[in-house]
């Protein structure tokens, strides 16, 4: 007899709707593997409606529903009209995914949705940013104190590693800096200027391709790569950070010709979030700007949509990851991973 974890979402949107595909063409590897059935209970948004039903709902439907009309069907016989909270209390979960979208100004009503699950006995997994950004320590208290886990991969770099490769394969290490180009929006732009475009015109193509959205300065202002960081530096090094408290340089200033300059020096132009010591947060100081490094830095070599991270650590030394030009089912594909890893770590 399986096992069923009764599940429910906050947020279905392109990342929501990607997981929840995988989660049916993996549904018969959870079986098999874990002995594990899941089973949505609750799903909320903003834009599309409420769908309620503690017995389980028709995951296949919903997906139809959202592709034939991009929202839930009032007719149908789950569709309620609640908020989220109200939603994941009365859904009967034993997990909340909550993948709203990020507030950069406080990290709500993300962190708030956390902490109702936590209260309520649920495991989270999150692919928002913004509560690790301004609540982790909060939050991973609550979690601790209330025995459940609360999962992250997916909030830096989609579906790499970083956070499972600090806890699982360097132990005993600790990380005394970060560096990384941590939003692809950036560099995409950064090397189309490298092939003598103009900055207006690179964040144009951004926009063409869906890469940016139409007011791109979450991305080219840094706070995206802001609140990466300060959840990258708050977890892994035990800051007290939040975006305010980030030293942010936009990249809108960056044209064609400083990047020939830069070359001419033997060095590219990368917009890099750091992480490394200081006087405050922790003893950190915490920036996202534009950086002349070498040719033969790991990072400068990191093109188009791709990212990468550095991780200083005491013991083994610097690591590099780069992921090459992500795209959605590799962010859907950290919210997975979490799963999994809740699966193995509750069974």
């Amino acid at each position: 007899m399986s096992r069923i974890i009764k599940y429910c979402m906050a947020g279905f949107g392109n990342v929501g709707v990607r997981f929840a595909r995988l989660l049916l063409e993996k549904e018969a590897e959870l079986r098999a593997e874990y002995g594990c059935e899941m089973r949505l209970t609750g799903i909320c948004t903003r834009s599309k409606g409420t769908l309620l039903n503690s017995e389980g709902l028709d995951l296949k439907k919903i997906l139809a529903m959202n592709e034939e009309a991009g929202r839930f069907d009032e007719k149908d016989d789950d569709f309620v009209r609640c908020g989220t909270e109200t939603m994941i209390a009365a859904s009967e979960a034993d997990l909340l995914i909550e993948l709203t979208t990020l507030s950069i100004d406080d990290g709500e009503p993300a962190a708030s949705y956390i902490r109702t699950a936590l209260n309520r006995g649920m495991h989270v997994i999150t692919a928002n940013k913004g509560p690790e950004a301004w609540r982790f320590d909060e939050l991973n208290a609550l979690a601790e104190e209330k025995g459940r886990m609360f999962l992250y991969e997916t909030i830096v770099m989609d579906g790499t590693p970083v956070f499972n490769l600090v806890k699982k394969n360097l132990r005993g290490n600790r990380i005394l800096g970060i560096k990384g180009i941590l939003n692809g929006t950036t560099n995409f732009v950064l090397g189309e200027l490298e092939r003598g475009g103009s900055y207006e015109s690179a964040v144009k193509e951004a926009q063409r391709i869906q890469l940016a959205e139409a007011d791109p300065s979450m991305d080219v202002d840094g706070w995206d790569g802001a609140a990466k960081i300060c959840a990258l530096a708050n977890i892994l090094m035990g800051a007290k950070a939040n975006p305010k408290a980030v030293h942010v340089e936009s990249l809108a200033d960056i044209d064609a010709a400083d990047v020939a300059a830069a070359r001419e020096k033997g060095c590219r132009i990368k917009y890099l979030c750091r992480a490394e010591a200081g006087d405050e947060n922790g003893g950190l100081k915490l920036s996202v700007k534009p950086e002349l490094i070498p040719f033969g830095d790991p990072l400068a070599s990191v093109n188009g949509t791709s990212a990468a991270v550095t991780l200083y650590t005491d013991l083994a030394g610097e690591i590099s990851i780069v992921q090459t030009d992500p795209g959605i089912l590799q962010t859907a594909y950290g919210v997975y991973s979490d799963l999994c890893t809740l699966i193995e770590s509750t069974q």
